[in-house]
């Protein structure tokens, strides 16, 4: 029995195989460049490489808006992890492009996908997250962004549960980041786009919700020294960011005032 419940541990092991070999089919002669989050699916993913026996190197994009004890977690359980500053310059470039949001999420392309470029990447997706995802395929290959070129991705763990991931680390005796004991069930950033718990990440997370904040007050004042007229602040902007409920939005009359793309 796991935190989530009854695991099938013949359909589990069975997963495992496929997973391993799947590593060994694909595995390009410089080896993969495997995308380290410190969460739970990217421990997964190491530890299948490491048991597969392939050639890796493993990444973490640091990213200016995950919790500190995703840092203090990789340092302790997975100092062999090297860590990229892709994103230095992440909350000018939100002044610059508007706040991100979910039908425009240029953060994830800024953070987390600037890294491995013309290699083969493992990620820890997995079909049960999301109906995008459930969509993709085990191997193909994906274009480029302006913060990064084209790669190949490799997601091992399509077709495992979010129980099968927690069984799996049990057996293994692997660590996981005290965040899931708070009662997080994904971690990773702060008052991403896709989260609709900003009051609890507010609460728990007050320096990264800061800088937020602030970012909208700059926000507004860009839009003023452009010649912007407009009674939209820096509050307002945020409380129409942080409104993940387009009916309320749709009834609230400052919020309706405010566009799509926030900058100019």
């Amino acid at each position: 029995m796991t935190r989530h419940g009854q695991v099938d541990m013949l359909n589990l092991l069975t997963k495992e195989e496929l997973s391993i070999e799947l590593l060994r089919a694909y595995e390009p002669p410089a080896g993969y460049y495997l995308a380290f989050s410190g969460g739970k699916d990217s421990q997964v993913i190491l530890d299948l490489a490491e048991r597969a026996g392939v050639k890796y190197d493993a990444h973490y994009c640091v990213s200016p808006i995950d919790p500190p004890e995703i840092y203090q977690f990789i340092k302790q359980y997975y100092p062999t992890v090297a860590w990229d500053f892709h994103a230095r310059g992440f909350w000018k470039t939100v002044v610059k492009k508007g706040l991100p949001r979910r039908q425009g999420r240029w953060c994830c392309e800024y953070i987390k996908e600037a890294g491995g470029a013309g290699r083969t990447v493992i990620v820890g997706v997995r079909r049960e997250e999301s109906n995008s995802r459930s969509r993709q395929k085990c191997f193909d290959l994906h274009r480029g962004n302006r913060f990064g070129g084209s790669r190949y991705l490799l997601r091992p763990i399509m077709a495992w549960t979010t129980g099968e991931i927690w069984g799996y680390l049990e057996r293994r005796r692997l660590p996981h980041c005290k965040l899931y004991d708070e009662g997080w069930e994904r971690i990773g950033c702060v008052l991403c786009p896709f989260s609709r718990k900003t009051k609890m990440e507010i609460a728990r997370f007050p320096k990264i919700a800061y800088l937020w904040r602030r970012s909208c007050d700059r926000i507004a004042e860009r839009r003023l020294a452009a010649g912007h007229e407009s009674m939209i602040d820096g509050q307002e902007i945020w409380d129409w960011w942080i409104t993940r409920d387009k009916e309320a939005i749709a009834r609230d009359k400052i919020q309706r005032k405010i566009p799509c793309r926030i900058v100019p």
